[in-house]
């Protein structure tokens, strides 16, 4: 009898303990996607602002506040021509009412980060939805960008 009374109490702090967590995950989860679009609003906003010269004074600002060191050191000036960040065109201002921010669940710590290019095709204007796998992680107590893959 007092097996399963322990048996119960065990069980009882378990799953105590793993709503907790999960709770946990939700609110880390939810400050990543706000550092998200913070981000990418503010990136995207730079380039949108720029009128055809590089910001890169205001781009190296960004990446240091949101991103790791890491990162930051393996995007060098001539990257920007296609900024590895943001993956396609970066001109419009359009984006920045597009930018949605979801947890991949199928990898860890991983983010997908989505926005509408207005572009041209063959003189028509189209919509390609960009899409990037953003890797997070903390460092020095705040969520950094650690890396970005374009799908």
């Amino acid at each position: 009898m007092k097996s399963i009374i322990y048996f119960f109490i065990t069980l009882t702090i378990l799953l105590c303990n793993g709503g907790r967590t999960r709770a946990q995950n939700n609110v880390g989860d939810n400050q990543v996607i706000q550092m998200l679009k913070e981000f990418y609003i503010a990136y995207n906003a730079a380039w949108s602002t720029a009128k055809g010269e590089i910001p890169i004074k205001k781009l190296r600002s960004l990446q240091r506040k949101y991103c790791t060191n890491k990162l930051i050191n393996g995007i060098k000036e001539e990257d920007f021509d296609h900024d590895p960040l943001l993956g396609e065109d970066y001109e419009y201002v359009e984006h920045l009412k597009t930018v949605t921010v979801i947890k991949d669940r199928n990898k860890e710590n991983t983010y997908i980060v989505s926005y509408i290019d207005n572009t041209t095709q063959g003189g028509n204007p189209i919509d390609i939805k960009v899409v990037l796998h953003v890797t997070v992680v903390k460092e020095g107590g705040s969520f950094k960008i650690a890396s970005v893959k374009e799908t």
